[in-house]
């Protein structure tokens, strides 16, 4: 967790209200603190701020930490952190919520920002190639589908095309 002064007047005291109110952190209030997900985290180690931590932010009404650190962004969303929670605490989905507050607020970091524009043009994350084309008809797999007009129409429905403009402030 972040090792500078926080002052009191600095917090936001409604904020793990706001985070409780969505549909993917409606469990945040039940944390305990125990540290059960950060230890059954398999990118723990890796991560600018520990599980815990960034639940306690939130708890602790320190919204631009929490919405800043690296770690709402590198979850890999494997869930090992609900499968151990004593409490029920989804922490995956917890970091849904602070990424989509996140992206709102702050922008989508570049590279999140890139794969979303390869899907938002292409309906994939990745661009298929001619060799993936003749490894699928080696493996006798059907052609790829390369229309992505109804993708486009739901993310534009989802306003997903907003969240790709480039807002400079996430940027590490």
């Amino acid at each position: 967790m972040t090792k500078e002064t926080v002052r009191a007047s600095e917090l936001d005291s409604d904020f793990k209200f706001e985070v409780a109110k969505t549909y993917e952190g409606k469990t945040v209030l039940w944390c305990v603190q125990c540290g059960m997900c950060t230890s059954n985290c398999p990118y723990s180690d890796v991560l600018d701020v520990k599980p815990h931590q960034v639940i306690k932010m939130v708890l602790l009404g320190m919204r631009e930490q929490a919405i800043s650190c690296k770690s709402i962004w590198l979850c890999s969303t494997c869930f090992m952190c609900a499968e151990r929670c004593p409490q029920g605490v989804e922490l995956g989905r917890v970091m849904f919520a602070l990424k989509n507050i996140a992206a709102r607020e702050k922008g989508v970091p570049e590279g999140f920002r890139l794969v979303g524009q390869q899907v938002f043009q292409t309906g994939r994350a990745m661009e298929i190639t001619a060799f993936r084309e003749k490894e699928r008809e080696r493996l006798e797999l059907p052609k790829t589908q390369t229309d992505s007009e109804d993708i486009k129409k739901l993310l534009k429905k989802l306003k997903f095309d907003k969240l790709l403009k480039d807002k400079g402030d996430q940027q590490w």
